[in-house]
């Protein structure tokens, strides 16, 4: 997985928000009950997915050794 320098985007890009958003609602149910639900799991989702990669983002700046000169 590619890095960026610190100081900028470490969580996902808008385009992969969008794209796995566009995943996740390819077939959206008729029932407005099972449509909330179905949101509301892609909300979650997403904050998981974007929470994840931030994590793994400053687990790998805080790596003993790495050194970056200012």
């Amino acid at each position: 997985m590619h890095l960026p320098p610190e100081g900028e985007q470490i969580g996902l890009s808008r385009r992969e928000l969008e794209r796995e958003l566009n995943w996740m609602l390819r077939s959206l149910p008729e029932e407005p009950k099972a449509l909330v639900k179905l949101l509301s799991q892609t909300v979650l989702t997403l904050i998981d997915k974007n929470n994840t990669r931030i994590a793994q983002a400053l687990a790998a700046r805080e790596q003993p050794g790495r050194h970056e000169d200012s």
